[in-house]
């Protein structure tokens, strides 16, 4: 099964319907379960209580069930996406204005625990990672490429340097979750969340002034 093409913030893909739609609210469930190895096509078929045929109806593979259950952890997420695209017209507000909105997603499991099951799923499948690509990284890039351009490239000359504030960003703050998250960094090492962000808020004003001079 193919990935859809990349998607804008302002150009998703059609969300599933029906009865599609409420296997993937029972498959992202079982998605994201504590488990120690992946999961079947049949393990999908038993928690959502349904037959394999009736998956491969759906999602043609378990493949398909893969990138389906991440589109929907995109879908899920496309409200946040949007406000996370808001222009700011300093480095400050950008990254102070994602960093709220980055704490909704600390607060919780869900956001660590469908980046893990995408990143798992990706390493043993080309087709999924470019699928995971496609609905859920460079949608997020793009929308704090859109987010911080005002501020990191006002003149419009390069766009090479909004790219890189992005990745820069979206990379700490990803790693930052799955840090305390995923990998049990709060038992281990607690990170005080709201000072992280608000110490990176001035390592990137300060470092972003000093490009410019």
């Amino acid at each position: 099964m193919a990935p859809a093409p990349m998607q804008s913030p302002d150009s998703p893909t059609p969300a599933p319907t029906g009865r599609k739609l409420e296997l993937l609210a029972i498959l992202a469930q079982t998605a994201i379960a504590d488990r120690s190895a992946p999961v079947s096509l049949r393990q999908f078929a038993i928690k959502a209580g349904v037959s394999e045929p009736t998956l491969r109806h759906y999602f043609n593979d378990r493949q398909g069930v893969v990138i389906a259950i991440i589109g929907f952890f995109a879908d899920g997420a496309r409200d946040w996406l949007e406000r996370s695209a808001q222009p700011a017209s300093t480095v400050t507000e950008a990254v102070s204005g994602y960093a709220d909105l980055a704490m909704e997603g600390a607060d919780t499991d869900i956001f660590a625990q469908a980046h893990a099951f995408a990143l798992v799923e990706s390493i043993h499948d080309p087709v999924v990672a470019r699928a995971y690509l496609d609905l859920v990284i460079e949608p997020s890039l793009q929308a704090i490429e859109n987010r911080m351009r005002p501020s990191v490239d006002p003149e419009g000359n390069d766009p090479e340097r909004v790219r890189h504030a992005a990745l820069a960003l979206y990379g700490t703050v990803l790693i930052a979750v799955l840090h305390q998250r995923l990998l049990r960094g709060a038992e281990a090492r607690p990170l005080d969340m709201p000072g992280f962000f608000g110490d990176l808020a001035a390592l990137f004003t300060s470092s972003t002034k000093t490009g410019q001079d």
